[in-house]
């Protein structure tokens, strides 16, 4: 049986104020369970949200019944991370909004990982974060919070081609072909049937033997060195639109793949 993770949250101050009366008792007793850190983030994303915070919406947020959150609500108050009065609004205390805010950043850390990184939907990814985000070990945590921010920094040039090989290679298993021509700087070939909704290419070559094809290509503006984006795709992969030249093409799928393509 998995035994749930307390997380001790450490370093902080203890603060008195209008909105925020920690009494010493709480301060010393601040630990929160997984459970209790959901309903803190989930306090936290509402009033994010909605500015008001009441008891059904966390409930509803939770897919709890009333009793449940309430019994959360009433720990959390007890620990200092809000304040409530029976029947009224949730408010997060400063202790409560600084903490919160630790794992809000933690989970949209994670969130982003596997949405951006690794392209899983929204709704799993949202799912995988949730599973995850309680086992980490900080320095796992910190080295996610780097890599994530190295992609998101990353030169535009550089970062949706690396990301698209990665994509690549989970769906087929290959590696985009490689050449390296002359000693210049790798290039990674794909057709251009190959490219998704939205990918853009530069145009390398037209391969196939067909020299109607290719002068027909060409005088459509096919060209090397020209970009071309794919713009829409046919339910069953044919035709597909392109856009090239300032112009929209309608092509084959067979003819999509005679065009090789460096994916940018």
């Amino acid at each position: 049986m998995k035994v749930k993770r307390k997380t001790v949250v450490a370093t902080v101050r203890y603060q008195e104020s209008a909105k925020s009366k920690i009494s010493k008792e709480s301060f010393m007793s601040n630990i929160l369970t997984e459970s209790l850190e959901d309903y803190l983030l989930d306090i936290y994303i509402v009033n994010i949200r909605k500015k008001i915070i009441r008891l059904k919406d966390i409930a509803k947020r939770r897919g709890v019944k009333l009793p449940s959150a309430v019994n959360a609500i009433k720990s959390l108050a007890q620990k200092g991370f809000i304040a409530h009065e029976s029947y009224g609004y949730i408010e997060l205390t400063d202790f409560g909004i600084e903490q919160a805010k630790r794992l809000y950043e933690r989970h949209k850390t994670i969130y982003k990982f596997f949405h951006n990184i690794l392209g899983l939907d929204e709704i799993l990814s949202e799912k995988e974060a949730h599973k995850t985000e309680h086992d980490l070990h900080e320095k796992t945590l910190n080295l996610l919070l780097k890599f994530t921010e190295f992609v998101e920094k990353a030169p535009v040039d550089d970062k949706p081609r690396w990301l698209k090989h990665f994509a690549y290679f989970v769906e087929t298993g290959k590696f985009p072909e490689c050449i390296n021509e002359g000693g210049k700087e790798k290039v990674y070939e794909k057709t251009l049937n190959e490219l998704k909704v939205g990918d853009q290419g530069k145009i390398i070559r037209i391969g196939g033997d067909s020299e109607g094809l290719k002068r027909r290509l060409l005088d459509m503006g096919v060209i090397p060195g020209n970009k071309v984006r794919v713009e829409k795709v046919a339910p069953l992969g044919d035709p597909i639109d392109i856009f090239v030249k300032n112009y929209h093409l309608s092509l084959r799928k067979n003819e999509a793949a005679q065009i090789v393509v460096e994916e940018i």
